[in-house]
């Protein structure tokens, strides 16, 4: 019986083969399909349809390039008139969605059925979200392109010189070696910097889009070594992104950021003032404060960075860059940052401020009785710019909203128990007794018609 039920299979996909090639897609006919910018707030996306049936269905399927933890397509459906031949159109507006980098790559393609089911999908073309104000020049050198607009190729040779330096850093200090191009847009100033992306605090001075293998940076006008490390700071941060990649963890702040200082080099002289100073006044911030995020407020920010950079100096100057790297590791694999630390290196976090903090000579860590109360994290770029620019942003007070719920358990909304209970209870008896009701009018229904059956 199995054979001939496997024999029968056999000869229905064979019969079926001929009529898969019979009603493959018919080729689509797109003309006039482009993409125009208003950068860097829109993208939109017209074409040309043409079937040789009434079109009752177009949707525009879109996306950019970037590392995701799944394949992700957008899809659009804009409005039009049914017919042979349609124009269309749709615009993807960042200022709803979030501002891609300068950059990114885009792509999309169109999809449409005419009356008769026939389905059309264009060919996939592809753009780069970048304006058309500045004219652009780029120069290359193995993992790195550099963009520019504003000086001459010497300018940008220094700069991919020291993208080139960091890079080299980074592979010898925490074993992080690029797996694809990384684009550096260098903009000549920081408010030509902000102009190229929406939502970006003003004191923005450079950022990093590992998943996109794009860096962004604004130049000082006037400190060269400020801005080499810039560059070299925004590479670490895309290839510690890009090494720690994982849709189950995120890396601390302390973490990320420590890392890229370091790529540096050694601190700024006011940065080591600064660090200094918190030493000796026992005004360091706690490890795991600088866990989850750093402050908007400009000076702690920096004691914040600085901090993290020392910290990094130590795990990696203390214990060896193979330890830093399989930190690396087990966090990409999804590992908390606590129990990663103590099977790598022996310690938790109050271990390694314990450890850190006798290494520099700073006072022992405050142990408090209660419990260490958890840093709400705060949007903070990966670096700011140059101290002398104006830094100093004071965040918008907000309210939080509150719960409508009392506590007396009588207002706000919310009945109290006995009266919900009572109120279950009534349910509960109304609808048993509706049951029995329904179940009498069937069973004396099925006996008259018994009844009737028995009389014919």
């Amino acid at each position: 019986m199995r054979v001939k039920i496997t024999v029968l299979f056999l000869l229905c996909g064979l019969l079926m083969m001929p009529m898969q090639t019979a009603f493959a897609s018919p080729d689509a006919d797109v003309t006039e399909n482009r993409v125009t910018f208003s950068f860097p707030e829109t993208a939109t996306f017209s074409a040309r349809l043409a079937a040789d049936a009434n079109i009752t269905s177009v949707v525009l399927e879109y996306g950019n390039e970037q590392q995701t933890c799944g394949d992700v397509i957008a899809k659009a459906f804009p409005q039009f008139t049914p017919a042979k031949n349609v124009d269309v159109e749709w615009t993807w507006d960042m200022r709803q969605s979030g501002s891609l980098p300068p950059g990114t790559s885009l792509w999309w393609r169109w999809r449409y059925t005419d009356q008769t089911g026939g389905e059309y999908l264009s060919e996939t073309k592809t753009a780069t979200w970048l304006d058309d104000t500045h004219k652009w020049q780029t120069i290359t050198s193995d993992f790195l392109r550099l963009h520019w607009y504003d000086g001459n190729k010497e300018f940008a040779q220094d700069l991919l010189n020291a993208g080139q330096q960091g890079l080299s850093r980074n592979a010898e200090q925490a074993g992080l070696i690029p797996d694809a191009p990384i684009d550096v847009y260098v903009y000549s100033s920081y408010q030509d910097l902000q102009d190229s992306i929406l939502f970006e605090p003003s004191w923005t001075g450079g950022s990093a889009y590992a998943e996109h293998n794009i860096v962004i940076v604004g130049l000082s006008q006037g400190d060269t070594e400020y801005d080499r490390n810039v560059v070299i700071h925004e590479l670490t941060h895309v290839l510690v992104g890009h090494f720690t990649f994982s849709c189950l963890n995120d890396l601390p702040s302390w973490l990320e950021e420590g890392l890229a200082v370091y790529s540096e080099g050694k601190l700024d002289s006011d940065s080591q003032i600064q660090f200094d100073q918190a030493i000796q006044n026992n005004e360091l911030v706690s490890v795991r404060s600088l866990s989850a995020g750093f402050s908007e407020e400009f000076s702690k920010a920096t004691l914040s960075y600085s901090q993290s950079f020392s910290i990094v100096e130590y795990l990696i100057e203390t214990h060896g860059q193979d330890k830093m790297t399989e930190l690396l590791s087990t966090l990409r694999d999804g590992n908390a940052i606590e129990p990663a630390l103590i099977n790598i290196y022996g310690f938790d976090l109050d271990g390694l401020e314990d450890a850190w903090r006798q290494s520099i000579g700073a006072a022992p860590r405050a142990v408090s009785a209660q419990p260490t109360a958890q840093p709400t994290a705060t949007f903070v770029p990966t670096i700011v710019p140059v101290s002398g620019s104006p830094l100093a942003v004071t965040p918008t007070p907000y309210a939080i909203p509150t719960s409508t719920i009392n506590g007396n358990g009588g207002g706000g909304g919310v009945p109290p128990l006995w009266l919900t209970l009572s109120l279950l209870g009534i349910c509960c008896v109304l609808i048993l007794i509706i049951g029995v009701f329904v179940i009498g009018v069937v069973v004396r229904s099925q006996n008259i018609k018994a009844r009737k059956n028995d009389q014919a």
